[in-house]
């Protein structure tokens, strides 16, 4: 597989995997008997939570959204090891959150 790509402002070609590595998952948050993808909440401010599918990261490659808004870390949430994050407020019930990594370029 190719894509193109900009470089030094000449469109060029460019090999890429067939299969390129990228993260996406998502959690809702519900009541109570959390299965896959879920957590129970409410989600106090400040409780760390585990990346699905066993994930890591570094720095800040990780995208994380809230009902489809992206979220700012520091701001909205913080890095907590290399496969936790917190937030820096209270997820609730109905809550949908989508973490991702997108592959580099």
């Amino acid at each position: 597989m190719a894509k193109l790509e900009l470089v030094n402002g000449i469109p060029r070609m460019r090999a890429e995997s067939a299969s390129p590595v990228i993260y996406d998952e998502t959690i809702e948050i519900v009541a109570s008997g959390a299965g896959a993808g879920e957590l129970d909440g409410p989600i106090t401010s400040g409780v760390n939570i585990t990346l699905p599918s066993s994930k890591t990261y570094t720095g800040d490659e990780l995208e994380v959204y809230l009902e489809g808004d992206r979220l700012k870390p520091v701001f909205d949430y913080n890095y907590e090891s290399s496969t936790e994050i917190s937030f820096t407020f209270e997820l609730i019930v109905k809550d949908i959150i989508r973490m991702r990594i997108d592959r580099g370029a």
